[in-house]
């Protein structure tokens, strides 16, 4: 079943089905009620150079050092350590004129990590506080993630469990580890192609080792249910998707539901 379409330029719609849950249920009429235009951002848009520049502006207005030489994995999650702090207390609370330079640094960041290609994913979001929570025993956990896959949008600015252990990330887990227990009105769709061998004894030895304060506030269970990436569902016509990601530069155009 069809629950929604996803259209950019110069391919056909993509057809997005969900899993059957209540989770499902309600996500697809949280999109539903959405009535501002969404965003999206392209990976090959976001480059090294720009980043450059997004780095003086942050200098400047934020008082931040992030003009490096270079930009290997463990300097972007160090630099991501300044976007954690700045808003842990939400985006509600930050200034107007730092709102849409602290956007373009977060997805740029990333962007950069991927070589600013479109290899990891592509997200169509709404920046609002819409959404509702959910708890462990709801999360949609998969760990090995496919071509196609449809996930729920990241809440925070922090990652979740899998994802900082598969970036070794082990630097203020305490601040950057979160469990992904809010929804959010987004859709991300899966594009990556590889998966990292995971082993569940040699992960939570991980936590145990580099987060034992974390481990011992959550419990180990929490943490195993919380593992894995927020899969809802998947695009059924791959191969649409397979020649989206291929073209010159994407534009969204919109999203559509079946009568």
């Amino acid at each position: 079943m069809v629950n929604f379409e996803v259209k950019f330029s110069g391919v056909p719609a993509l057809q997005c089905s969900l899993n059957d849950t209540k989770l499902t249920q309600r996500y697809i009429e949280l999109i539903k009620h959405q009535t501002e235009s969404p965003i999206f951002r392209d990976p090959p848009q976001y480059t090294l150079e720009y980043f450059k520049e997004l780095a003086v502006k942050a200098q400047q207005m934020l008082g931040w050092e992030w003009s490096k030489d270079s930009y290997p994995l463990e300097v972007t999650t160090r630099l991501h350590k300044d976007i954690e702090k700045y808003l842990a207390q939400g985006f509600e609370n930050v200034p107007e004129e730092h709102d849409h330079l602290l956007h373009e640094l977060h997805y740029c960041l990333h962007a950069i990590e991927s070589g600013s290609r479109r290899n990891s994913w592509l997200q169509v979001e709404w920046f609002n506080d819409d959404g509702f929570s959910i708890d462990a025993d709801e999360y949609p956990a998969k760990i090995n993630l496919e071509f196609g896959d449809l996930r729920l949008q990241n809440p925070y600015v922090g990652h979740h469990p899998l994802f900082v252990y598969q970036q070794n990330d082990n630097f203020n887990i305490q601040q950057t580890c979160k469990f992904h227990d809010f929804v959010k009105p987004g859709i991300n769709i899966v594009v990556a192609r590889k998966n990292k061998p995971f082993d569940m004894a040699t992960y939570l030895q991980w936590f145990e080792t580099y987060a034992p304060n974390f481990v011992a506030q959550h419990g180990i269970e929490k943490l195993k249910k919380f593992t894995g990436h927020p899969v809802v569902g998947f695009v059924t016509n791959k191969s649409d998707l397979e020649l989206l990601v291929q073209q010159p530069t994407i534009e969204f155009e919109y999203i559509s539901f079946p009568n």
